[in-house]
């Protein structure tokens, strides 16, 4: 028997609370009381994955559709999609961008099913509240604007726009991180989604620990600082929650999309390809962005040429793992399947090549270990992440309601893929399929949930490369698989 069919769940709701970048070793009792107090009341999932690459739009995507970005088609924070714009690039961080592509490709942005698209089947509703970038935010519920409050756009939506003089502007930030950010979209969750009950899915979405980690790095005092801040938003998002008598209606996870690592700058994979197309003599034309590697759209690569080109990025000391979308190039020494990192592609907008740089377990200046030889030539940003490492892949999860056991702790491996299936069978839409990920059973009361979801099978598997000790690591649980980097 499933929970819909024990219960009438109509009426019950879910609030995804999203603190960016929280690293799950960053969780202070002293720094974070209401979290800690809230980790008795629920589950606590301690083995929870990113997606790859363990960017924030890319996990957006992730989230809300439940598939890995090889279906979903977000495959990273800037993108190169061959006849958008002048020059290809995507922005997934600028709303207009997003707004603009269906009609300048005649397809839609994302390319599965939102949690916002799914509820709307049912009249109900995906509503946000968030700090981030307004393209972030939007990614929940892009068919829905509407229903997605950002400080920093209307999204042209003229009952935005009303709202928005409701709530007025951020107050000027009075210390080093993103308070106000993050206060203007706590009591604009609790004082308009909150009350409408045709809201049965809502999210509060906020940029802290990630901002002060980027500017100050992890552990450093602005990242306590940020810390605190979040933990008291998340208090006046509970104590709204009783105020309004919701407290067994609704359930809670609160969620990260990635970790964090102190970063190495080893120059930008731009200027590494120019060396490369220099020293190699290249005809071909190549397009970067981030840690991808594409071949121009008016070209088709050279199979010499690239294979010569995955050659002098293996040579390179700041490389550990490439990877490649083609056959012919995956199937040589030392290069990997993208798939291993996207899922199963199904469209066309997969680089050509991925560079993965090396990391470690060294500690940083305030003893927080986790270091990347990061690809970037900025001397200003502290932490990153967006690399396979396992301080960047490993993230923050707990589940806490009527629906989750109290007091657990699970160290079965899950993912922010399973959010969006978990939601569904939360307020009964289990009928909903086609994700890439699973429900969360081994969290949820036993008699709310058919017990064979919670019969869960585990299987690794280490892909390593040779030359230098390091890999994959792919666990798969009932057929949904993720994945974190490791060293021997």
């Amino acid at each position: 028997m499933t929970l819909s069919s024990k219960h009438d769940l109509s009426k019950r709701r879910v609030l995804i609370i999203g603190t960016d970048g929280l690293r799950p070793d960053s969780v202070d009792p002293a720094l974070m009381p209401t979290c800690a107090k809230l980790m008795e009341r629920g589950t606590l999932f301690t083995s929870f994955h990113a997606a790859y690459p363990s960017e924030t739009r890319v996990s957006m995507t992730t989230l809300t559709t439940g598939v890995y970005p090889g279906r979903h088609g977000v495959v990273s924070n800037l993108m190169y999609v061959q006849g958008f714009g002048e020059d290809g690039l995507l922005q997934t961080g600028n709303d207009k961008h997003l707004l603009a592509y269906s009609q300048a490709k005649s397809e839609p942005f994302i390319l599965h099913p939102t949690l916002g698209d799914r509820l709307h089947q049912y009249g109900k509703h995906l509503a946000v509240a968030a700090s981030s970038s307004p393209g972030a935010s939007l990614l929940w519920n892009l068919n829905h604007p509407e229903l997605v409050i950002n400080p920093s756009s209307v999204y042209g939506k003229v009952e935005l726009e009303e709202l928005h003089r409701q709530l007025g502007h951020v107050p000027e930030e009075q210390t080093k991180i993103k308070k106000e950010r993050a206060l203007w979209a706590t009591r604009s969750l609790i004082n308009n989604h909150l009350k409408n009950d045709q809201n049965q899915v809502m999210v509060l979405w906020l940029s802290e620990p990630d901002a002060s980690q980027h500017d100050y790095g992890i552990g450093s005092p602005e990242h306590h600082e940020a810390l605190q801040v979040v933990d008291d938003c998340v208090k006046e998002v509970l104590q709204a929650i009783e105020r309004e008598s919701l407290s067994e209606a609704i359930d809670i996870l609160w969620i990260s999309d990635h970790g964090h690592s102190t970063i190495q700058a080893k120059g930008s994979l731009q200027g590494h390809m120019q060396s490369a197309a220099q020293e190699l003599k290249l005809q071909t034309r190549f397009i970067v962005t981030g840690c991808y590697i594409y071949v121009a759209e008016e070209v088709e690569e050279t199979p010499a040429e690239v294979k010569a080109l995955i050659g002098w990025m293996q040579s390179q000391d700041w490389c550990e793992l490439v990877f490649a979308r083609d056959t012919k190039y995956s199937d040589l020494p030392d290069v990997l399947s993208l798939e291993m990192l996207l899922g199963s592609i199904t469209h066309e907008r997969a680089p050509l090549l991925v560079i993965q740089p090396k990391w470690d377990n060294e500690p940083n200046e305030y003893g927080v270990p986790g270091i990347t030889g990061a690809l970037t030539s900025s001397s200003k940003l502290q932490s990153s992440h967006g690399t396979v490492s396992p301080y960047d892949m490993h993230a923050f999860c707990l589940g806490v309601g009527s629906s989750f056991k109290k007091g657990h702790v699970s160290d079965i491996t899950c993912g922010i893929v399973d959010i969006a299936p978990t939601v569904c069978q939360l307020i009964g839409l289990s009928a909903e399929s086609g994700f890439d990920g699973r429900v969360l059973a081994e969290g949820i009361e036993p008699e709310q949930i058919d017990m064979s979801l919670t019969q869960l099978e585990v299987v690794t598997k280490e892909i390593e490369n040779q030359q230098n000790r390091a890999g994959i690591r792919l666990i798969d649980v009932n057929g949904t698989t993720y994945i974190e980097g490791y060293k021997k």
